[in-house]
Order: C-alpha cells, then structure tokens, then sequence
C-alpha cells in the first residue's frame, strides 16, 4: 500500500498579509497613476511637438526658395544643412515643383541612443512636415523632415527615471505605513488569540483583552471581556456546586461529618500509607449511651439535637488533620494519623469522654446529660486492614458498654485474643 504522504505548506500570518495586500495596493494605486500621467503627458506633448517639425519645415522652405528658383543644388543642400542641424530632425529633403529632389540631410546613426530615438519616432511621430515653397505666389517645389524623436526620447527617459524614483520613494513610505497599519490591527487580534487560547486550554476566564485603538476591533475586545466575564462567573457557580455535590456525597447532612464511605476510604488510605512508611493509627469506635431511649421518649428533633451537640463537641477534642465521622444512627468514628504512643490516643478519648459531662439544654430548657462508649483499635498492634480494625474498635466499645457505660475501652493485642 502506497503511503500517502501530504505535503503541509506555511500558513502566512495575518500581520503578513496584510501588509503585502496594503504594499501591493499602494504600489499598484502609484503605478496606475504614473502610467496615466505619462500616457496624458505624451499625447499632450505630441500635437505641439509635431506643430514644431511644421514650423521648422515652413523656415526650411523660406531659406531654400532662392536656390530652389535658381536651381541651385549646392546651395540648396548648404541652407538645409544650416537649418536643420540642430533640430529634433532624423531627415529633411527639399524638391523641385516636379517632386525631383534637390537637397536631402540626414542626422548620423547612433547605435544606442539612435535606436530608441527612431523607435519612438515610429510610433509617436510618424507623420512627417511637408510645407510648400513659394515664389511670387506661385508653387516652385517643398520642403518634408522628419522628427528625429529626440525630445520627446529624452522626456521619456526623464519621466521614467523621475517615475522609478517616486515608486521606490512612495513604496518605501507605502512599506513603512503598511506596516504600521498592519500592526495596529494584527496586534490587538494577536493579543484577543492569546487570551483565548489561554482560557480554552488553562480554563484560565481571568484575563482580559486591552482596549485598542480602532473602534471595531474595541467593540470586538469589549464584547469578548464581557464573554469572558459570564464564563467565569459560571465556571465559579460549577465549582461551587461541585464543591457543593461532593461534600453532600462525603459528609452526613445531619451533623456536617465525614460519613461512613468517606470515612472508610480515607482509613483505607491511610493504612495504605503507613504500611510503606511504619506509621502507628487510633480508630476510635464511639457509640451514644441509651440513645434509643432519648429518641422514643423526647422524640426525634431532641435526638438530632442530641446528635449535633456529640458530633460538634467530638470534633472540638481532636486534632487538625485527624478525622471524625457518623456511620450509623448514633455511632461515630474517629481517626488518629499520625499516633505517636497510645497515651496521645487515650488523652484524646478522655477529653471526649469530659466533654460530654456538661449536661444539653433542650428547647424545653430541660438538661439532658448524654453519656459516651469508646472502643478504641490500634494499627498495627490490633489489625492490619481496615475492616479488622474497625471491628476490633467495634468490640472494645461493646466491652466500654459492658463496664458500665460513659468510658474507653482499648482492644486486646491480637495475642490476648488467640489466647
């Protein structure tokens, strides 16, 4: 199979093309208007160069008469030699009233500058002066030259060298100009790329595109601003509400806790972590003493009261970093990562456990007092996967309950146990 192999040219920027098309157009826009000039300058140079050659054949005609009537050839040719010599003449002949010729001249051949001379002849004055000669008022003969296209050569010269100059001059200044206009426009647009690009690639709606100098590419600026300024203003309304979801999906709507699968992934990583490094964790598996009770007696609102007053003043007692949770109707959990020695994890359960002596204020300005059980599970003296050490947490509370209730209880080393 034959690849096909895609050939991929540049792409021209716009700050390029826009000043190649201003360039092109200003150079065209003066070509165009020097051709004209020169076009209107030579057809306004040719009747009155023509109207010369006639006047000089009409004092031709008035020098030769005399040999003319004589028949004075040598004379003839002496007084057309005389007269024309200096003239923009490439030839001049004078004949007899029969159309014999009597004298002829005819300028010297100059390969270059006689070429062009002659070729602008051909074409601008082709038509020769034929002016008669006189004697008595009677027709004795004539007198024809030809131009030389001399003059009008050498303005043709002078005009297209003078045109070169203003082209290169104009398209210098055309150069610099397009330039400058290209810029202005190319680098607002250039700017607006940039912080669109930044915003599609970095979600980044906080910039802003500058004022510029053209009211079009303002308008543009202000409209794009104002875009930009929605976009954020909704890119922060879904952070929010993202924000929003995902601690409704990770804490108990209840008492604002971290709840039961939150909880269990963050133990997961946790021991996930401590494996690797030898760290030392406390579970803590807290239940609310006769709480069964207060809710059927007081009825549910004293309950979720009685649950918020627990979550709040379990959470005052640990440290930051550490994690309390709700897993069940009045069960609790706590985290301790990092431990340094049980007697931190037991200090902590103890100013739970004191927290818990001031008695609630119900709404009936009834004082309800609200008992604790804790069982609390090493990691990795007790258990070594989460769900072992949420267990060995889970029987030490029942061992607390057991005691007498409103105490901690540590779970056996996993050697007790076997035993």
């Amino acid at each position: 199979m034959r690849a096909m192999i895609k050939k991929q040219t540049a792409v021209p920027s716009m700050a390029s093309v826009l000043h190649r098309s201003n360039l092109y157009i200003a150079l065209i826009a003066v070509l165009l208007a020097g051709i004209s000039l020169f076009a209107f300058s030579v057809m306004a140079l040719r009747p009155y160069m023509l109207d010369n050659l006639k006047l000089s054949a009409r004092s031709v005609a008035y020098a030769v008469e005399a040999a003319v009537v004589f028949d004075d050839r040598d004379a003839a040719a002496e007084e057309l030699n005389q007269m024309v010599a200096n003239q923009p003449v490439s030839a001049a002949y004078v004949f007899d009233h029969d159309g014999s010729e009597i004298a002829r001249w005819r300028a010297e051949e100059n390969d270059g500058w006689g070429s062009l001379e002659k070729l602008v002849a051909g074409i601008f004055l082709d038509q020769p002066a034929v002016e008669p000669i006189h004697h008595n008022g009677k027709e004795i003969g004539s007198v024809k030259l030809e131009s030389s296209g001399h003059d009008l050569a050498v303005f043709i010269v002078v005009v297209l060298l003078c045109g070169l100059i203003s082209l290169v001059l104009c398209g210098v200044v055309a150069w610099h100009l397009s330039r400058r206009a290209s810029v202005e426009i190319v680098d607002p647009l250039r700017h607006l790329a940039s912080v669109t690009a930044a915003a599609r690639r970095e979600r980044r709606f906080g910039a802003r595109v500058e004022p510029a100098a053209i009211a079009e590419l303002r308008s543009l600026g202000d409209d794009f601003n104002a875009l930009l300024a929605e976009l954020a203003s909704w890119q922060e309304q879904m952070r929010n509400h993202t924000e929003i979801l995902a601690h409704q999906a990770n804490h108990d709507s209840l008492t604002d806790l971290a709840n039961r699968t939150y909880f269990e992934t963050r133990l997961d990583q946790a021991l996930a972590a401590m494996r690797g490094n030898g760290g030392h964790a406390a579970l803590f598996f807290i239940d609310a003493d006769r709480f069964k009770a207060i809710n059927d007696e007081l009825g549910h609102e004293v309950g979720d009261l009685v649950l918020c007053t627990i979550a709040r003043r379990l959470h005052a007692k640990v440290r930051e970093g550490d994690l309390v949770a709700r897993i069940g109707g009045d069960e609790f959990a706590v985290l301790l990562y990092p431990l340094n020695d049980l007697s931190q994890a037991e200090r902590i359960a103890g100013n739970m456990l004191d927290s818990m002596s001031e008695p609630l204020k119900l709404p009936s300005d009834m004082l309800l007092t609200v008992s604790l059980s804790i069982g609390i599970a090493l990691f990795p003296d007790h258990a070594s996967d989460a769900a072992g050490l949420l267990k060995k947490a889970d029987e030490a509370m029942y061992e607390s309950k057991r005691a007498g209730r409103g105490i901690y209880s540590i779970a056996p080393p996993a050697e007790r146990e076997s035993n």
